[in-house]
């Protein structure tokens, strides 16, 4: 098969532009009326969506910068100190955090009982059905997270899974519709925890 020769503007249109990139909070405010405050108690402060495979496959996927191959989702996370999401789990898919630049604690298990920091350049992978969050601890104003989603199309949508409680801190502060619209979106306020300790290969 012969290669591929493509024009600077072609490739234009596959670079993604972190002075131009805008985070998910603000398009969801625009579009989905779920005020900024809403998410930013309950995820990431800065959620911005450089690669996924693109329509239809779940909020984690919605009007990427680069429209990629299946099975991936790429964001990167800004975070103010001691700022981070509300212990979640993602029912079908992998999820991996690098550090890129000051330092996050990453919490897990169903209570958020353990964790272990990442400095710059360290990486951990938490497998599906697992509760997790992470916090900017603080070495730095604000902390950047390479976030990796890796699954079946299929399996990405409607994949975040928060306890109930999270749901009802969102309804208590916000309201009832927020808290639905947050639900269309593909986020899931009824995680079953299971505590079952030792069972992740």
């Amino acid at each position: 098969m012969p290669t591929l020769n493509p024009t600077p503007a072609e490739m234009e249109k596959r670079i993604v532009r972190a002075a131009t990139i805008q985070p998910k909070k603000r398009r969801f405010e625009a579009n989905g009326g779920i005020p900024a405050k809403a998410l930013e108690s309950i995820a990431a402060d800065s959620i911005y969506l450089y690669m996924a495979p693109g329509e239809g496959v779940g909020a984690s996927s919605q009007n990427p910068g680069i429209v990629g191959f299946p099975g991936l989702t790429v964001n990167l996370c800004r975070c103010p100190v001691g700022q981070g999401p509300d212990l979640h789990a993602h029912a079908r898919t992998l999820e991996t955090f690098m550090c890129l630049s000051g330092q996050f604690e990453v919490i897990w298990g169903d209570d958020g009982q353990y964790k272990t920091v990442l400095d710059e350049h360290d990486m951990i992978s938490v497998p599906p059905n697992v509760m997790r969050a992470f916090r900017n601890t603080g070495k730095t104003p604000e902390a950047v997270l390479l976030v990796l989603i890796q699954g079946e199309n299929k399996d990405m949508a409607a994949d975040v899974q928060y306890a109930p409680a999270t749901g009802e801190k969102i309804e208590q502060a916000f309201g009832p519709d927020v808290r639905q619209r947050i639900e269309e979106m593909g986020w899931r306020f009824d995680a079953v925890l299971g505590s079952k300790v030792g069972e992740v290969a």
